[in-house]
């Protein structure tokens, strides 16, 4: 039985760090992590500029209240090539067992992992090529940009990207998060000493790391809301960050997340999120129920029945009172004042509350326009 990892719990979500690519592949991925992080960060080289689509591109210029939405970090800080250089020490002390493992001889006949050159310091990178760990891949499969890689064996292209990601994360106090839909995690480790260690005794199950559950967890309790991906416009999601309601959403999503065991497996993960994320999802529906029914009774023992309509207009319109006595009721001031204390109470903030105002955020156009959803 693996011991779980005691998890730090940050009272406020930080930028999360899009591990290991460049550009973003889904943009409803990157929709789904931005309803829940501050922003996403991208490590991008300096001599580099990403040549992303037209619908991800829009991400990098709309700005919300943490900045615009997908940032870049450059590749190369003190903390990264520090990080790079202890690493290279391990391998040259180590040189003939990671050649015999991780040699262009044993790799897959079909180069499988890429990494951009400029990512790479200069002494990691010379001594990969000099000892035939990492080659140039000309035309790399499904890949994005036009640029200079070096593929390597997956295990230990994964281990230089580790370490990449891991130093400018702990540097710049950022989660890594990784755009898996297979709830599984990427990283070779979860710690800077742990990677080399994962070269030399090879493990294909790796604990899933805390935030990658909280993020795992929180797209998908979105995902099961039904919220249409494509009825959510990239311009309506600073005002959804901005929300009184987020910072209680993602208390619920890190104490639900601690009880997701890290050492299960990639199926057992999956099936014990999407446990968790309907038990948050029916709490949110009872939430609803239990409040509509309350406030349903209050106004009937006023002896004042009120229709769906009315009831609408209490909770939508902005001022409360006016909303009451506006909606054609004639009502003593004692019902006026009660009703609009009620209703100011109900407006307070609620974790519950932030997954309505995900689906009310949704055009109606295009929710109809693309009822599944499916990314185009």
């Amino acid at each position: 039985m693996i011991a779980r990892p005691v998890e730090t719990d940050n009272k406020e979500p930080r930028p999360a760090l899009y591990y290991p690519y460049i550009h973003v592949r889904s943009e409803h991925w990157l929709k789904a992590t931005l309803l829940y992080a501050p922003a996403v960060k991208r490590i991008v080289p300096e001599t580099y500029e990403p040549e992303d689509s037209f619908q991800i591109a829009r991400y990098t210029q709309i700005i919300g209240p943490h900045g615009v939405l997908l940032q870049a970090v450059p590749a190369n800080s003190k903390a990264a090539d520090q990080a790079q250089l202890r690493i290279l020490g391990k391998i040259e002390s180590h040189i003939d067992e990671i050649k015999k493992r991780y040699g262009r001889d044993s790799a897959p006949a079909y180069d499988q992992y890429w990494i951009h050159d400029a990512k790479f310091s200069r002494q990691l990178l010379s001594f990969l090529v000099q000892n035939n760990l990492a080659w140039q891949s000309a035309d790399p499969h499904n890949a994005y940009g036009h640029r200079t890689w070096y593929a390597l064996h997956p295990i230990l292209g994964s281990a230089v990207m580790t370490t990449l990601g891991l130093s400018i994360a702990e540097e710049q106090q950022y989660d890594i998060v990784t755009p898996s839909s297979d709830f599984h995690e990427t990283l070779l480790a979860t710690k800077q000493e742990g990677i080399f260690d994962a070269l030399l005794n090879p493990s294909r199950e790796f604990p899933h790391k805390s935030v990658q559950k909280r993020t795992d967890l929180a797209q998908l309790v979105i995902t099961l809301a039904g919220i249409n991906y494509q009825a959510l416009r990239a311009e309506d999601i600073p005002a959804l960050q901005a929300s009184e309601h987020l910072a209680g959403f993602q208390r619920i999503i890190r104490r639900t997340a601690r009880n997701v065991d890290p050492g299960l497996d990639a199926e057992d993960y999956k099936e014990t999120l999407e446990d968790a994320a309907r038990e948050i999802i029916q709490a949110w529906s009872d939430t609803k129920q239990n409040a509509t029914s309350a406030i349903r009774k209050t106004l009937s023992t006023s002896a004042y029945a009120v229709s769906g309509s009315v009831l609408n207009t209490y909770l939508t319109q902005a001022d409360v009172k006016h909303a009451v006595i506006g909606a054609g009721v004639g009502i003593g001031i004692r019902f006026v004042e009660t009703t609009v204390d009620l209703l100011k109470n109900w407006r307070k903030p609620r974790p519950y509350q932030y997954l309505t105002e995900l689906v009310e955020a949704q055009d109606e156009v295009l929710r109809l326009t693309f009822p599944m959803g499916l990314e185009v």
